[in-house]
């Protein structure tokens, strides 16, 4: 019996249709596949919603930020959040810079939790040197960070509830949905059904993420696992992976060129499709 793929997708995906997202990474696989379409079995366990709701939850409850009135410079990216979401969407900033190729010199020495006004120059620095808008960074560092803080147990529960009561799983994930995936490997029972795992698009490579998984670190799995990711992809800069995570793990560059984050991109190269579809066999 063949194995269900299943796509764990990323960040952004709330008030979408799960048919429509399953629909188009079939779509993108099968073309990388070289196929009109898919046969395998494909399921998409949608979390966007829960994790919006979490958001939306964690907003209500906290404290009012005391802001400045004066246009000063120490503001929070999103002062509707708690601190503790804050703490993290800076820790990962901070990740992105380094991994970047360093920092100006007047931030060198930055302390292990930037300051609100030091960690704004830096998302000018980090977006100016990747080409990337600075809103796109920091809905990426707000969602990532209400992940690992706030949204961990809802979103795994749910993405849990969706997946397939039995045989091999073949994990295909994205973005955001790689740090899922990890999480969602530390359970024996699905761990020991997952005969693939791919990781597309991945932060797994940033020190403050590895610090806030379930299995904190760099801890690899143990199942077969590949990587792929685009130079240009932002999300994706802490690849390759293989000298912190160890093995068994393959690693793929890719051009995925205007949209180097695209999960349809990363899918419809043959060199990524074909292992899944194989796993799949």
């Amino acid at each position: 019996m063949a194995a269900t793929i299943v796509f764990i997708h990323g960040r952004g995906q709330e008030g979408k249709d799960p048919e429509v997202l399953r629909s188009e990474w079939c779509t993108a696989l099968a073309a990388g596949l070289g196929v009109p379409r898919l046969t395998m079995p494909c399921v998409l366990p949608y979390y966007g919603n829960v994790l919006h709701r979490v958001t939306a939850q964690a907003a209500k409850e906290s404290s009012l930020m005391e802001l400045p009135a004066d246009g000063g410079e120490e503001m929070p990216f999103h002062p509707f959040l708690p601190e503790d979401v804050g703490e993290l969407e800076r820790l990962l900033l901070a990740d992105l810079a380094a991994t970047t190729g360093g920092v100006q010199p007047e931030m060198a020495g930055i302390s292990d939790l930037l300051s609100w006004t030091l960690a704004r120059r830096l998302l000018t620095w980090v977006s100016k040197n990747t080409s990337v808008d600075k809103e796109i960074i920091k809905v990426f560092l707000q969602d990532v960070a209400v992940y690992l803080s706030h949204g961990r147990k809802p979103v795994l529960d749910e993405v849990r509830r969706l997946l397939p009561a039995s045989g091999d799983l073949v994990l295909v994930s994205h973005s955001l949905g790689t740090v899922v995936a990890r999480d969602l490997l530390v359970d024996e029972t699905v761990r020991r059904r997952v005969v693939f795992w791919v990781t597309a698009g991945s932060p797994l490579g940033l020190p403050t993420i590895q610090r806030n998984l379930l299995a904190k670190g760099t801890r690899h799995p143990g199942v077969r696992w590949l990587t792929t990711y685009d130079v240009n992809d932002i999300v994706a800069l802490g690849h390759p992976l293989e000298g912190g995570w160890g093995t068994p793990l393959s690693q793929i560059e890719v051009e995925n060129r205007d949209t180097p984050h695209a999960i349809d991109r990363y899918l419809r190269h043959r060199t990524v499709a074909g292992p899944i579809g194989h796993a799949c066999a």
